[in-house]
């Protein structure tokens, strides 16, 4: 019983954003063109559960490298609409379009200069009449055995509002360095900040010369437990044994294997890194070949310093 009404007012929810998305047109282009081409600020704004949704709004847009502030309408009367200046974007929300706080402040808004774009399920209402650009939400109810609560309502305008700010973001060439740069605290943040040497430990090295047996790479590699080996001659990397070349050597060969060395089972030319690299710039270069690859050399010139994994990097976004 409850997970059916659970499950019911999920399903609400659901359908919400499914008619917004239905309801989707040229006005959806209209403001993502302002807020590309925008100069100033965009600034949210809602009153009640829609100003909720207006403070999440602008955060995401913050975190995605987008200049956005949430304004409270009701602090703006007294003073606050002072942040609004010409050629800002001001995003209203309110599901009825009739908030007697927006509506109360659009005069003054359109007198600055700037421009409003109003998110609500009614296109006809006060607040639609003085925006440049309206967006609707699609709600037939608010979810649950009331109909009364701001449900649906603000799903569908977060949900809107979370379009708005990755697709402006992805126009504006947003990319993965910038947002670790606005996210040095987290996980993510942390670790596409760090240089590939900094995910190194001494438990990261590991080396077979040319001349060592076949016994000798496979002690080596199960005792390392890194996923592969280089293969030095002197100083100098010739080349790099994984444990899926051992295996494909073990299922071809089979003991014959054995009488083989490391400078003859050796893959040349491996892919290698530099010290200094940034740990994204090296994943993308992991994946850049034909076949991605889960392991690889890192150089300090031509000084081996230790073999980078991507489970390094996965443990280092999982600390």
């Amino acid at each position: 019983m409850i997970f059916k009404k659970a499950q019911d007012l999920l399903e609400e929810e659901i359908e919400a954003i499914h008619q917004t998305k239905e309801l989707l047109d040229e006005n959806f282009i209209r403001a993502i063109s302002l807020m590309n081409e925008c100069t100033g600020k965009l600034i949210v704004t809602g009153i009640g559960k829609s100003g909720h949704a207006a403070r999440k709004m602008a955060a995401t847009m913050v975190s995605l490298g987008i200049t956005a502030v949430y304004l409270n309408p009701a602090e703006a009367v007294h003073g606050d609409l002072g942040i609004v200046q010409e050629n800002d974007i001001v995003i209203g929300i309110s599901k009825s379009g009739e908030s007697k706080e927006l509506i109360a402040i659009y005069p003054a808004i359109k007198n600055l200069k700037a421009s409003i774009i109003t998110i609500t399920a009614n296109p006809y209402s006060k607040m639609a009449q003085y925006s440049d650009v309206v967006l609707r939400i699609g709600i037939k109810k608010e979810a649950g055995h009331l109909n009364l609560a701001p449900t649906s309502s603000v799903i569908a305008s977060l949900a809107l509002g979370d379009a708005l700010a990755t697709i402006v973001a992805e126009m504006k060439g947003f990319s993965e360095e910038q947002f670790a740069v606005y996210h040095p605290g987290g996980s993510l943040g942390s670790i596409l900040t760090l240089n590939v040497e900094d995910l190194l430990s001494e438990k990261s090295y590991s080396a077979v010369n040319e001349m060592d047996s076949f016994k000798q790479v496979l002690i080596e590699l199960t005792t390392k437990r890194i996923g592969a080996t280089v293969v030095m001659n002197d100083n100098s990397v010739e080349g790099i044994i994984t444990d899926g070349d051992l295996k494909r050597l073990l299922d071809k060969y089979q003991e014959k294997c054995f009488n083989l060395l490391a400078g003859e089972i050796k893959v040349p030319y491996p892919i290698i890194i530099q010290k200094g690299t940034k740990v994204v710039d090296a994943i993308k270069m992991m994946e850049q070949g034909e076949r991605s690859i889960s392991v690889v050399p890192i150089m300090e010139g031509s000084k081996y310093l230790g073999i980078l994994r991507v489970h390094d990097v996965l443990k280092g976004l999982n600390a």
